[in-house]
């Protein structure tokens, strides 16, 4: 019994001292839950974030889009292919003897009305923003997937950590159970509860484990590492408050959000197209220079051929474009104004989640643990004094636990709904993360 109260009095200056923040996880150098443990450690953020800008396959995959989409930028500038061909004129009658014929040298070149080219530039350029926009998302996509699972790396490692601390004391707990059962003095029955909460805890601290390697498999995964690669602990992290109103992130994200730019961009490219449909159904210009005489050179006597392109077989078709043009005018209209609706619930949804995640944390870091720490004072000195049974010292130790558990949890979920707010704007809300880097684009 003197150990056993020797024991909880060491857990209660390790109680006693807990920080409210984050401190290092617990790892086992070997655990029983078929996880195998190794030394790790601290694994940066902001270094994660930057691996994965450099190597990850899905990014170097739209890099390479917008890069495509670049080029048809400059294609789109030139001229319709000229065409050269050989006219053979007054072949004798009744044969093919060429070599008798007048030969005659053309070029032919068509110049579309003038303004088409202009639009179709504009049209691709609109393409190529698309597509710039689609890498800048890919990049939050990634990012936002790998803070999100970062952070719930970092509260398997709390968690892990709580859960090695109640093993710990219940493991002991077991022990004078099973003492005092035999001197006479405790139950069977309190010997089988704590039996029954040492199992429990065993396996809690396995499922925590597994659930730590499948996160870490997917942060791999997102770094382009062998999936079973060993991941370090994440680094401290402070409980921030939640920057901004929703309505100065709406703001941001109307200038900054890929997603939102992107159907923008797919609006002004739909009114370029539109626009150009109606330039379509007026005439081109076609022109052909002929070299009559070649045996005089290149200043022999030539001829000048002016022609219109019409399109009149087309007219209904043309006209019916223009309809579908407009069509896709409006509808693009439509798509990014429901984008932006749907942008700004985004925005106020997560803001207020995170805030009510962040009003939790603070209350658990400023009231409940420094509460729970008191109560586990009194009932320790209280079972010291022979006053207090060893289920109410169990009881307010495990609900110290819990207080731990949830403010880790409210920070976590804080962190990641934050992620979301980050997404959602299109910028960097945190100023110690890592910011995306689309190449250059503007």
């Amino acid at each position: 019994m003197r150990a056993f109260l020797w024991f909880f009095t060491g857990l209660f200056i390790q109680v006693a001292a807990f920080p409210v923040g984050p401190t290092l996880a617990y790892t086992d150098t070997a655990v029983a839950t078929g996880v195998q443990e190794v030394p790790r450690g601290i694994v940066q953020l902001q270094q994660l974030i930057t691996e994965a800008l450099a190597v990850n396959p899905d990014l170097l995959a739209a890099h390479k889009r917008w890069e495509a989409a670049q080029t048809k930028v400059r294609q789109a500038k030139a001229l319709p292919a000229p065409k050269i061909g050989v006219e053979f004129e007054e072949i004798p009658r009744g044969t093919i003897k060429l070599n008798q014929a007048t030969i005659m040298y053309q070029l032919i070149q068509s110049l579309p009305f003038p303004g088409k080219l202009k639009l179709r530039h504009q049209v691709v350029v609109k393409e190529a923003q698309l597509a710039a926009m689609a890498y800048k998302q890919a990049e939050w996509d990634v990012i936002s997937q790998l803070k999100s699972a970062y952070y719930d790396l970092f509260l398997l490692d709390r968690e892990l950590e709580i859960q090695h601390q109640q093993l710990m004391w219940l493991k002991q707990a077991e022990a004078t159970a099973q003492a005092r059962y035999a001197a006479g003095t405790g139950s069977q029955a309190e010997l089988l509860g704590v039996q029954s909460d040492v199992l429990e805890a065993s396996n809690a601290r396995s499922v925590l484990a597994h659930r730590r390697q499948a996160v870490a498999s997917h942060i791999n995964h997102l770094l382009n590492r062998p999936i079973s690669d060993v991941l370090g602990n994440p680094e401290a992290i402070a409980l921030l408050s939640v920057p901004h109103s929703p309505d100065e992130l709406v703001a941001l994200a109307l200038e900054h959000q890929p997603e939102l730019l992107a159907f923008k961009f797919a609006a002004e490219r739909a009114e370029t197209a539109w626009r150009l449909s109606k330039r379509e159904l007026l005439p081109d210009l076609e022109t052909m220079v002929e070299l009559r005489d070649p045996a005089m050179g290149p200043f022999g006597p030539w001829d000048l051929t002016l022609a219109l392109v019409l399109p009149f077989w087309f007219w209904t078709k043309l006209q019916y474009g223009v309809k579908v043009a407009l069509r896709d005018k409006e509808s693009a209209a439509a798509a990014y104004q429901a984008m932006r609706n749907e942008i700004a619930k985004r925005i106020h949804e997560h803001w207020h989640e995170a805030q009510a995640s962040y009003e939790t944390a603070k209350l658990c870091q400023e009231g409940l643990i420094p509460l729970a720490r008191q109560a586990v004072t009194s009932t320790l000195a209280a079972y010291q004094s022979g006053r207090g049974s060893f289920m109410e010292l169990s009881d307010v130790l495990r609900r110290f636990s819990e207080r731990e558990r949830t403010y880790y949890q409210h920070l976590t979920l804080l962190e990641q709904h934050m992620v979301m707010l980050e997404q959602a704007v299109g910028v960097p809300l945190r100023a110690a993360h890592a910011q995306p880097v689309a190449g250059g684009i503007s």
